[in-house]
């Protein structure tokens, strides 16, 4: 990559940063509580994971982005944003601590928190369609649809619920969900990698696929690398969901920035907690495996997929 292209990246994510808090800035009432705490967790900085993805999958395609990448990556931030939120909430995960500040239902309180949450799940929409609305362009719209599918009850969401359901807490009050024999085994479905693995394929992988899949459809990629995009991506969300379930075992709360240690105080069900630390690694190392074998697809094709595989064996070794 030569330094020109460097400093176009670097920009590009400035830029980002730049488009986020405008779209985040509202008309009226900017110092109304739910837009504090919308911009407060969505503007605290984070990885920007999916964000970049966007922007690296449409660099395959032209080195210029496509007029709604912008718009776009930050409706998956928002929605990204959203999810943590309400994940942090007393009711769900239960975590006092995100992006290394407290938690938005901690600084705000809970009712505020969930307001936020819904804000931003729909700006993000109002954001991503308004772009979608100026160009005109089927790409977008195709893009959107993809968004919205990974982000909803088939995907994302349903994955929480899952997360939910292996939740090894006593939740007083609450409806625990009962597992079909149809979703898991009989002898135990609460254990089952294969479980863990669908689970972390809907919560985590889904919004990694929408962000490489709006890269790929705003490039007008055909279906053919769509496909392959779309192999690498859900390789990609296991494994980062897998290096988070280690982190969760070996890092603190100050590099981490949120707490550490919960899966196992909890009860929860992840690839550490039911494979062990070695076995989780293994998976790791399968799961980086296969996103560059979908990577060696692409550029079979002649795509230079050299910026994604720089970032994918970050992803694989981060330490926050």
């Amino acid at each position: 990559m030569t330094s020109d292209m460097k400093c176009k990246i670097e920009g590009e994510l400035v830029e980002f940063e730049r488009a986020l808090a405008h779209f985040l800035t509202p008309t009226h009432r900017k110092d109304d509580p739910v837009w504090q705490a919308a911009r407060y967790s969505t503007l605290s900085g984070g990885k920007r994971v999916r964000p970049r993805l966007l922007f690296m999958t449409c660099r395959l395609f032209s080195d210029n982005l496509p007029q709604e990448a912008m718009a776009f990556a930050a409706a998956i931030e928002m929605i990204h944003t959203y999810s943590l939120i309400h994940d942090d909430l007393p009711a769900m995960d239960d975590d006092d601590f995100r992006r290394g500040q407290p938690a938005c239902h901690r600084q705000f309180g809970e009712a505020t928190a969930i307001l936020a949450g819904d804000l931003l799940l729909n700006r993000a929409f109002e954001t991503a369609s308004a772009s979608c609305v100026k160009s005109g362009r089927l790409e977008a719209v195709s893009a959107l649809w993809w968004m919205a599918t990974m982000a909803g009850g088939e995907g994302m969401i349903l994955g929480q619920s899952l997360d939910l359901a292996m939740d090894g807490r006593s939740r007083k009050g609450e409806m625990r969900r009962q597992m079909s024999s149809a979703a898991a085994p009989e002898k135990d479905d609460i254990t089952s990698i294969e479980l863990v693995r669908e689970m972390v394929a809907l919560k985590t992988g889904c919004l990694i696929r929408a962000a490489v899949g709006a890269g790929a459809r705003l490039s007008g990629a055909s279906s053919d690398d769509r496909a392959q995009l779309d192999r690498f991506a859900s390789s990609l969300g296991l494994l980062f969901q897998i290096r988070d379930d280690i982190l969760d075992v070996i890092s603190d709360r100050e590099m981490l920035g949120k707490t550490v240690g919960k899966d196992a105080r909890d009860q929860k069900k992840t690839y550490v907690t039911v494979l062990g630390e070695e076995r989780a690694r293994q998976a790791l190392a399968e799961a980086a495996c296969d996103a560059e074998k979908a990577l060696d697809a692409l550029e079979t094709k002649g795509h230079k997929t050299d910026e994604l595989r720089a970032y994918t064996r970050a992803l694989t070794n981060r330490i926050t």
